[in-house]
């Protein structure tokens, strides 16, 4: 802000004559409206120009795009006025504020300096003895004038007194208005001096003081340092103590915290504000909260604003209350989404009682002291122990190990004690993965009544369930029911589902009421950061601040939020590979992954059942002795059926309709997003040539590679998968794997079509997990629920020894079936039943 004063037009001779025209008291000429606008007028600068003749002065003022002027003549001892607005009072307005400015001129001009001419009638109007100046006053009875300085939240004050000789005070300006009480000429020009000083350094009287304010903060230093210090040469001045501490610059102040465990597990924040000087009063603190970052004028503390870091971080306070979801309550959790690391210790300040909190969860070491299931590999158990820490700690936690280390039999064990003794929990995962949920809890929890919701009612007096398992899809449709419920656990499995934050899926699982919640995946971050917004809002709502927010500030600074995202989510992230728990894990790990068969399956299975049972009868044993070649075509048939409808020559299918294609696809992001190489086998070329075709849509930059009974040069695809640098997937064929082929360099496999001999898959197994494997394999088994091959997949399992027995011969393996499955429906006819 620059002062710019009105353009002043006089002659030396004009200037005296002026001089003399406004000793006298000229204010009472005005109206008090036309004082008051008049001043109005004069402090915003409205007037442009003051042209000064010995008789006469023009004053121009302009108001926005209007100009209008005033002219006063002088007559002896009394002036006229016209002007150029039809309206009188605004012409006396502007002659007033045009005698202030010429006021403030005379305060200016050193008269000293004016030539002898006018100096010679000045000798001469002394001669003829003392005059009265001002009204009657004498130059001997001229009084002190004297400022005080002083502070107040709203700028630099500056009050103007007249001092006694007995050093009692009179204010110098009239209340209300600021216009000069003075006694005599002498007094006046002090007044007008004072004002035009003030005028020049950006004061402006306020009523509410009776006195001069400075406003602008920025300015108040500067005025103190260098204008200031020649007012002390002119005047009596005065400071009180505040004005040393606003000689300073603005001072940034940085919040502390000071956090407490309130009533109830809940937690309480207040924010510390200290100057340095002492601590802000609550009306300080409200004023600094409002201003928005500019800095305030605190008396006791000087010019003070606070921090960018300070108001970010409460800002981010503000926030993750409005996106909590829930009451007005803060969780124990939302400690982390201002502070979450160590390295933050200064702003925060920690009770007691919530200092022992935070050392037991973050505390590796801590135990529980609960049994959980027996056979748990040692980072199984970790994981368990970790879990049960985050929950009894009020926070909730995300499993991110990778795919094939348990993530499922860990949640099992974690909530089975509770589960057998009443308590309720609600699992949501893909449709592909619900039969996996089910089995799971069968084998390890049998106790547990695990059920497929599909629209039970959830009143407490007719409840049969345990644990209910919903997938994505059914969620949508059933959340106004669900929602009603206060589930004790919540389990999202597969928590990349969610991912997409405008997603029905995604939404629905946000609206789920549970005590504990967990989430599970083994890519919890795919391709961008708010990926995992969405895994944290329905684990600990607020915890990473509302959606926009997270955005923005991705936006504004990609590597200091990702790093302080970091910070935030790893207390409740426990994220294991395969590598890192190498010491735990056995060579190979075998995983029998079922899988939903499609609608359109469905339909195809129990066509062919219902055809063959039609034409070779119900005897197993007979159909093969009678009707060898048509049982044998029924059974091939009916494993195409479990794999993919799209393989039976009378049905051309999408992709979407085969089940174990989805639960691949599913995998596999998870597998390729980490880095592995991956072997596909299946007894089926043209089953392969699916995977094909859903892996260059699904992955287009993959490099991959296949070998099968047709492959004539067989070194170069096998050479160049494992020569390969980078995430690589090979599709091969079982007639194609039997003998000549080291795959190695992978450590995943995945058997697309299993069937009753384990001979051919350890064969195919071996092409991987043989001399030379550095990491443990994994491989996952697809077995399609509820058809022929998971009934001879669970005879496999309960008579191990039967299958030893089996030679290599397809044929003879389905004569020894026969011995154990007399119906052909009791092998045969799909069952989906949970």
């Amino acid at each position: 802000m620059h002062w710019k004063g009105a353009n002043r037009l006089y002659s030396r001779r004009s200037l005296k004559v002026w001089s003399r025209f406004l000793e006298k008291e000229w204010e009472g000429r005005f109206s008090h409206e036309a004082i008051a606008r008049g001043r109005t007028l004069y402090r915003k600068g409205n007037i442009r120009e003051v042209s000064l003749s010995e008789s006469d002065a023009i004053m121009t003022c302009k108001e926005g795009k209007e100009e209008s002027y005033s002219v006063v003549e002088w007559e002896n001892t009394d002036f006229t006025i016209r002007s150029s607005s039809a309206d009188s009072l605004y012409g006396d307005a502007i002659a007033v504020a045009g005698f202030l400015e010429i006021e403030e001129l005379l305060a200016d001009e050193d008269l000293s300096l004016l030539s002898d001419d006018v100096l010679e009638m000045e000798d001469e109007s002394q001669s003829a003895g003392p005059q009265p100046q001002g009204g009657g006053g004498y130059l001997d009875d001229v009084r002190m004038l004297h400022l005080v300085l002083d502070t107040h939240y709203r700028g630099l004050v500056c009050q103007a007194y007249w001092l006694s000789d007995r050093d009692e005070r009179t204010p110098a300006l009239r209340d209300g208005d600021g216009s000069p009480r003075a006694r005599n000429s002498v007094e006046r020009e002090r007044l007008i001096t004072l004002a035009a000083l003030a005028r020049k350094s950006h004061f402006e009287y306020c009523a509410d003081f009776n006195g001069y304010l400075l406003e602008n903060l920025a300015e108040i230093p500067f005025f103190i340092h260098k204008v200031w210090p020649s007012w002390k040469k002119s005047f009596s001045t005065e400071e009180h103590e505040n004005i040393s501490r606003v000689q300073e610059s603005v001072t940034a102040l940085d919040v502390r915290a000071r956090a407490t465990l309130g009533e109830g597990g809940k937690l309480d924040l207040q924010w510390i504000f200290d100057s340095g000087r002492g601590l802000l009063s609550p009306e300080d603190q409200e004023l600094l909260l409002k201003n928005n970052g500019s800095p305030i004028l605190a008396p006791e503390h000087g010019i003070i604003r606070l921090s960018s870091a300070s108001r970010q971080l409460i800002a981010d306070w503000d926030h993750t209350g409005k996106s909590s979801g829930e009451n007005s309550e803060r969780q124990l959790y939302q400690l982390f989404s201002l502070f979450p690391s160590e390295n933050e210790k200064q702003t925060l300040e920690l009770d007691e009682k919530l200092r022992s909190w935070r050392d037991r969860l973050l505390n590796p070491q801590e135990r529980n002291g609960k049994t959980f299931l027996a056979g748990l590999r040692p980072y199984q158990e970790n994981g368990v122990n970790w879990m049960s820490r985050m929950l009894e700690g009020g926070c909730h936690c995300l499993l991110a190990d990778e795919m094939g280390l348990g993530k499922t039999v860990q949640v099992i064990a974690l909530t089975k004690e509770e589960l057998e003794s009443g308590r309720k929990a609600l699992v949501v995962c893909p449709s592909s993965v619900v039969p996996v949920w089910i089995s799971e809890f069968g084998k390890f929890a049998p106790k547990i009544r695990v059920q497929r919701y599909v629209n039970q009612p959830l009143e407490e007096d007719i409840l049969d369930w345990d644990v209910l398992v919903i997938s994505f899809a059914l969620l949508r449709n059933r959340i106004e029911k669900l929602e009603k419920r206060l589930f004790d656990y919540a389990i999202i499995d597969e928590a990349q589902f969610i991912k997409n934050p405008d997603t029905k899926a995604t939404r629905s699982c946000l609206r789920i009421n549970a005590e504990k919640r967990i989430a599970l995946t083994g890519t919890p971050i795919e391709n961008r950061p708010l990926d995992i917004w969405p895994s944290f809002q329905f684990l600990m709502p607020g915890l990473l601040g509302p959606r926009y927010q997270f955005e923005t500030r991705l936006k504004e600074n990609p590597n200091a939020f990702k790093s302080r995202l970091r910070d935030q989510i790893q207390p409740f992230v426990l994220r294991r590979t395969k590598d890192q728990v190498a010491d735990d894990l056995p060579e190979k790990i075998i995983i029998d992954q079922v899988c939903s068969i499609s609608k359109l399956q469905a339909t195809e299975y129990a066509s062919i059942c219902a055809a063959g049972a039609k034409k070779i009868g119900s005897d197993l044993g007979a159909a093969l002795q009678s009707h060898r070649f048509a049982t044998l075509s029924l059974l091939t048939r009916l494993r195409q059926a479990s794999c993919d409808p799209d393989l039976l020559p009378w049905v051309d299918a999408a992709l979407e309709d085969s089940g174990k294609l989805m639960v691949l696809l599913e995998k596999l992001i998870e597998v390729l997003g980490t880095g592995h190489k991956v072997v596909i086998f299946s007894q089926f070329v043209r089953f392969l040539n699916r995977v094909r075709e859903l892996m260059e849509a699904s992955f287009p930059d993959l490099p991959l590679y296949e070998l099968t009974g047709a492959t004539r040069d067989r070194e170069t695809p096998v050479r160049q998968f494992q020569d390969s640098t980078d995430t690589a997937a090979i599709l091969v064929s079982l007639r194609a794997a039997g003998t000549g082929i080291t795959l190695h360099a992978a450590d995943y496999v995945f058997l697309l079509d299993p069937w009753w001999n384990p001979a051919v898959e350890n064969q195919a197994i071996d092409r991987v997990h043989r001399i030379g494997q550095k990491n443990t394999v994994f491989v996952y088994r697809l077995i399609a629920k509820g058809t022929i091959e998971e009934r001879i997949h669970q005879l496999q399992r309960d008579k191990s020894e039967l299958f030893e027995s089996i030679v290599q011969n397809t044929a003879s393996g389905a004569d020894q079936i026969a011995r154990h499955f007399k119906s052909l429906e009791a092998l045969l006819v799909l069952s989906q039943s949970d």
